[in-house]
């Protein structure tokens, strides 16, 4: 079977997850269409297995622009015509809409796969009137046809509440085995708290920067923000280390010396630098919101907050109990290996390709698109 990924966020969460899903899924073809952003990692290939195709996605931008974008959905119409795959499989908002779109345009619908890793309308840095178009813009996309498959169980109910249809296969990680797996602390002589991600709103660095203010006058609580971006100058607390991007091996590098994970985030689809500390047996506290709750038992493998002082009560609870940290930290791991484990991410993924991949009545169906010729947009 022949998978085509269309990703237009071809960054951080979205670019590791397609990366990850053409590994764990060998026994398919994969062609990745992808655009590019600023903090697209140069090596982004190297994160493929070497038989992926990858293939740029031109003219196209994150904004909404009219001429861009129309110009963007020829391209795309064009590369999904030429590669004629048995699914197509979309990832995030931009992507999604221009890809349900020129489907429709091919006759491709019943082969349209879209997950939206954190939908566009639960974005909190922009108005409410433009939360609103882009609840508009999913509503008109779904009418394009295709499955919409969210990546946790709280950003498909968010879809339903919009009147949108929708199923989810969690987002899993491959972890190493435990017995590879540095054992986390047990003292309180240092405490280092941990984030992994890129700097911008979607993670609410000047939040992160005011729970850290607060441990400024404990030296032994030290805060770590793995990752860079935009919004680093909001990073001015003296006791937050920022490292700037780092390869996967440093990141579990950072991981392993962490005690506990805080993510400041005010929006998630569901968060695989999260998952992967949940790998590395640290408790959680994380900002209450869709992708959060679906990984926090509270009281269980960590705790959710809505405001800065309940963050600082909960990392003071959990750094002066080292107990509390290595109960709730082992809680975490047998949760991600029971829920958001890789294999039941790809297997999932299996039975939908299977179920939505071409057949011959649907091929047959599409011969009358097989003259199609994109129209080539002028310079």
């Amino acid at each position: 079977m022949k998978v085509i990924h269309v990703a237009e966020s071809f960054a951080a969460g979205v670019l590791h997850f397609v990366a990850q899903i053409t590994r764990v899924m060998p026994e398919h073809e994969h062609v990745v269409i992808h655009g590019k952003r600023p903090d697209t990692p140069e090596n982004y290939a190297s994160l493929f297995p070497s038989n992926v195709v990858l293939l740029p996605w031109q003219e196209l931008g994150r904004d909404i622009s009219p001429w861009r974008d129309a110009t963007a959905l020829f391209r795309l119409m064009r590369l999904l015509h030429q590669q004629d795959g048995d699914i197509v499989h979309l990832h995030s908002s931009k992507a999604g809409f221009l890809g349900r779109l020129g489907a429709m345009l091919l006759g491709q619908s019943k082969r349209v796969i879209y997950t939206p890793h954190g939908v566009a309308f639960l974005r909190q840095d922009v108005a409410s009137r433009k939360q609103t178009l882009f609840a508009w813009l999913e509503q008109l996309a779904d009418k394009c046809g295709g499955k919409v498959i969210a990546c946790s169980a709280s950003e498909a109910a968010c879809l339903r509440s919009h009147g949108i249809k929708a199923d989810y296969i969690n987002n899993g990680v491959t972890c190493q085995p435990e017995s590879e797996i540095k054992t986390p602390k047990h003292d309180e002589k240092s405490i280092r708290v941990t984030l992994v991600g890129r700097i911008s709103s979607q993670k609410n660095p000047s939040w992160y920067n005011a729970i850290a203010a607060a441990f400024v006058d404990q030296p032994h609580i030290r805060f770590l923000w793995v990752g860079d971006g935009e919004l680093r100058h909001q990073l001015t607390a003296p006791n937050i280390e920022c490292s700037g991007w780092v390869s996967p091996a440093q990141v579990t590098a950072h991981l392993q010396a962490t005690d506990i994970y805080l993510s400041t985030s005010a929006w998630e689809g569901l968060p695989l630098s999260a998952l992967q500390a949940m790998c590395h047996r640290l408790p959680l506290v994380l900002s209450k919101c869709t992708g959060h709750s679906d990984i926090v038992h509270t009281g269980q493998n960590g705790f959710l907050f809505q405001n800065t002082d309940e963050a600082v009560r909960l990392i003071q609870l959990l750094a002066d109990n080292p107990a509390a940290r290595a109960q709730l930290g082992q809680a975490s791991r047998e949760l991600l290996e029971r829920e958001f484990n890789v294999q039941q991410m790809a297997d999932g993924y299996r039975r939908l390709y299977l179920q939505a991949g071409r057949n011959p009545q649907s091929v047959a169906c599409e011969a009358a698109f097989t003259e199609f010729k994109s129209p080539t947009p002028k310079a």
